[in-house]
This record gives C-alpha cells, structure tokens and sequence, in this order.
C-alpha cells in the first residue's frame, strides 16, 4: 500500500528523503511505502540503492543522530520513531541492524534479550518467563548464560532479533536479517516473522536473498537509484508478470523455479518436471602444486565447551576454489583463521603468501579513501609496480569509480567489495574469504567471483559461505563441516546431493536439475541457451 492516507498502525513513510552530510545528492529521495500490521514487505534493489538508508530512517535513526538533511514525514504506530522516548519505542518498534555484533551491548545471552525489556518497565518475572520463548523463536538453542561475544556471525544474527522482538515491539525493521544464516536457520527465522506478521505485528525486511525470503512475504517493493521503481503482491507475480524483467534489469536473483517458469513460459509446476540438455563431458583438470596442507587442525575458543575445529585435514592446490560449507556455528570462520594464520595452527604447512578478509568488512578498513585502501597493501608489501595492481583490482571488483569516497561512507556491500579488493591488489597465492556474499545483489556477487576466478588462476581461492548456489556455480571443490568436523568433501554437485542427515543445508529444484544435466551451478537462462 502507498499514497493516500497512511495505515492505522504500522509503518509509514511519506515523500521520505536523505542526504548524507559529505554527499553531493540525496542518496534516498520522495519515497512513499506503507507497512500495515499483519504484513510482510520485503524491500530489495540493487547494492548501494538506498534500501538501509530507508530502512534507518523508518527506525528514526537518521533522523537522531545523522548529521544529513532530512525530508520527508516518518510515523510507526502513529508516532515519530524519531522523538519517542527509548523506553516507549522498544514497545513501538524493533530493529535488527545490517552489522548484528553492533548491537550487542550485554555480557551473556539472557541479559541481550532482556535489555529492551527492562527499558520497556517488565518485572523480572515475566523477563524471565519470556526469555525461553524468545531464544526458541530464532532458533537459538544454547545456554542463556554464554557470552554473545562467543557467537558466529549467524547466531549474533539470531540473538539480536530476538532482542528486538522481546518487549513486544508491534513493528520490526530488519536490515538483510538473513544474509549470515544457514538456509535452514534462515527460513526459521522467517517464518518466525511471518507468525508475528499474522499477529499483527508490520514486519519490514531489507534483503538481497529473494529465494529465501518470496514464500513468506506479501509485498515486494524495489528501489534503485534512491527511489522506489516497481512494486506488486508476491501472490501476484508470477511467469509473465512485469516485476521479474525490473528484477533482472537491476541485477537481482529472480527465485530459481519461478525464473524458469518464466523463461520456459509455462506454470511453476511444469517447471519443476522439465528436462534440461546434458552437458558435454568435460576432461578434468590435473592436480596443481599443494600451496597449504593442514593436519588434524584443532581448535577450541577460550571458555568454549567444545573445540570449534576438530582434526580437519585439507590441501590447497594451484587452481582450486575451496568452498566452506555448514551450519551456523558449524566451525568455517574458524578454520579460516587457522588457515590465514590468525590463529595458531600447529598442523599448517603453507608454501604460499595468504591474504585473508573477515566476515565483517570493517575490521579491514582503516584508510580515509578508497583509493588509500587499495593502495595500502601493495605498498606495504613492496609490489613492483602498487599503481597496476591497485588499477586491476578497483575493475575486478567493481569499487574503481569510488576510490575517492570513504570507505565508511559506502554501502556494506561496496565496503565489503572494496575490502575484498584491497585483498587482491596485495596478489597473492592465497585469497581467504569470510562470507563475502553479504549486502551484495546477484549481478555484483557474479561479476566478483569471475574476476576473482581469473585472478587467482595460478593461486588457490577459499571462501566460506551459506550459499550452495555459489558453491555449485564457482567452486573446483566444497568442503562440509559440522560440529567443526569434516561430513563431506569433494566435487560439489554429488557431495552437496548426498549430504549427511541434520546438516543444515538445501540444494533447491533448478540447482538439482542444473547438476542432472551434469551443469552444476547454471542459471535458468543457462540451461535453456545449453550454456555450460
């Protein structure tokens, strides 16, 4: 719903605009949405539109503490997020933040929950008697008492939701609430949403994973360029309908079967059944020099239970894209930091320079431009010619018109581009890659892992991830973990379609067709074309 008059309840928005105090324009311009109780709306366009810009001001936040200039009329419930007194607005609305590790503010599980609900007046009983529930509910399933700092990056995702639901907010804004769970953990805490929508509560979501989100929403709503530029009823759109050709236009992932119904110009449901053409059979790739072997890498954090790494044993060869799959808290950041060298790994032999980015792109980032950034590393390392190698990286990774903005002043999406960027402008034989997928839409996450395929030809690249489309699409080879122990290995169509029972991973019907068809990973206009 937009225009007219706005929801009774719900959330808001009227001719809403912002501009950021460095930038020349607005970065969010005359944008009317409407969130009414009882709906799911998911907002999505293309990296760096201006969806979180939106997202903070329907939460007020700009309009606190940003410096910018504000346009534009912003209500939740009635109110100004923006002048409601905190321990009215943790009543009014909640908020999940697109950097989860930034909101936590206390020392154990129970007591993050419970923050908002002691700002809110509860007693302590009904705290507690809430406390239970609210963990259940995003499928945290571990001891209130554990620190949060101890969390991965999907759990932290989980434990802030829950936060932000615990002291009955009756509207939510969540910023890509999805974008660092595992696909099982992802459509619980969707339909956790969806139950709170069809209890009233005004749900709107921020997101660039489409598949995982479409089932459970009842409005998609685009924007690109600081505007909203399409909009329909997710029940209405189906093959043939104009919002899938906006959605390609801009770069962002139609949901695979849906893509394909459409292509094909028949019902989902027929789809599903068809058969694509086999690929031709392709000579497989000799085994290259081993650049890093590991034995029996364990690890366990201090204060944890359990080791995070238990006994994994791995060689990295010319050529090879390892993928790092599993659940949350499944052990794949960790293994990366003993295979960066981060943390100490008595088992690791490696013969090659590494280069690693976290999860959390801001923990690379420390120079006032991006042109600084890129430049920084090739330096430090002596490249013979730092100017070449920075110009390669800023195209490869799409950052090369932004090297004279901050860094901080960027999208996540373009910060954590810029940070992979930085990485590959140092060249070496080793790129290690914590979920570099996150805030980025299709067309950017394509265009990164082609660059980064060609770049690291005669290196090895790894990277962890929750997406099995990714995996299928660029890896040489995946390996699974859960628990911190090593399920699965090998060639990612059958190691994925034979995944052990519990391991929180799902290959979709395009992906299991694609990989029949012996083309693990294609698209559904791939397939068609008889593209290998």
């Amino acid at each position: 719903m937009t225009g007219g008059a706005p929801p009774p309840g719900g959330i808001s928005l009227r001719g809403v605009g912002y501009r950021y105090p460095s930038a020349p324009a607005l970065a969010v311009a005359e944008v009317d949405l409407d969130v009414s109780p009882g709906e799911v709306v998911l907002l999505t366009g293309p990296t760096g539109c201006g969806k979180s810009t939106a997202l903070r001001l329907a939460a007020g936040l700009l309009q606190r503490h940003g410096a910018g200039e504000v346009r534009g009329q912003v209500r939740v419930g009635g109110e100004d997020p923006a002048t409601t007194p905190p321990g009215q607005r943790v009543r009014l609305l909640g908020l999940v933040g697109q950097e989860p590790g930034d909101q936590l503010v206390a020392g154990t599980l129970a007591d993050e929950v419970a923050f908002a609900m002691e700002s809110a007046g509860m007693s302590p009983r009904e705290i507690e008697a809430r406390l239970p529930a609210l963990l259940s509910a995003v499928g945290l399933d571990l001891p209130p008492d554990r620190d949060p700092r101890t969390l991965s990056g999907g759990q932290t995702q989980r434990l802030v939701t829950a936060a932000a639901l615990s002291a009955g907010a009756r509207a939510l804004v969540l910023d890509e609430p999805v974008a660092q769970l595992d696909p099982l953990g992802a459509r619980a805490l969707l339909q956790a949403l969806r139950a709170l929508a069809d209890d009233g509560v005004a749900v709107l979501l921020v997101e660039h994973r489409l598949e995982a989100c479409w089932p459970l929403v009842d409005r998609v709503v685009v924007m690109a360029g600081g505007r909203v530029v399409d909009q329909a009823a997710r029940a209405a759109v189906g093959p043939g309908h104009p919002l899938l050709g906006t959605l390609r236009r801009l770069g962002l992932r139609v949901p695979a079967t849906l893509d394909l119904a459409d292509r094909l110009g028949r019902p989902v449901e027929e789809a599903e059944r068809w058969t694509p053409p086999p690929a031709p059979a392709v000579a497989p790739l000799a085994p290259g020099e081993v650049l890093l072997e590991g034995r029996a890498l364990t690890f366990r954090h201090p204060g944890a239970a359990a080791p995070a790494v238990r006994a994994v044993d791995l060689a990295l060869r010319v050529g090879e894209r390892l993928a790092l799959l599993g659940g949350n808290g499944a052990g794949k950041s960790t293994l990366l930091a003993l295979l960066s060298g981060e943390l100490p790994a008595p088992g690791l032999r490696a013969t090659a320079d590494r280069v690693a980015v976290p999860q959390d792109p801001d923990l690379a980032l420390f120079c006032e431009t991006v042109a600084e950034e890129l430049a920084h590393g090739p330096r430090e390392r002596g490249a013979r010619d730092p100017a070449a190698a920075v110009d390669r990286a800023a195209r490869a990774l799409s950052v090369a018109d932004l090297r004279d903005r901050a860094p901080q002043a960027l999208s996540r999406g373009q910060r954590l581009r810029v940070a992979v960027a930085a990485a590959l402008a140092c060249q070496p034989r080793l790129l290690l890659l914590d979920e570099p997928t996150s805030g980025q839409d299709h067309d950017q996450v394509e265009a990164m892992f082609v660059a980064l395929r060609q770049a690291m030809a005669d290196g090895a690249l790894v990277f962890a991830t929750h997406d099995v489309d990714l995996a299928l699409r660029h890896a040489t080879a995946v390996l699974v973990l859960d628990g911190g122990r090593v399920v699965a290995r090998g060639a990612p169509g059958p190691t994925l379609l034979s995944l052990p029972a519990g391991v929180p991973l799902e290959v979709g019907s395009l992906a299991r067709l694609a990989i029949a068809a012996g083309r693990p990973g294609a698209s559904a206009a791939e397939l068609l074309a008889g593209a290998p």
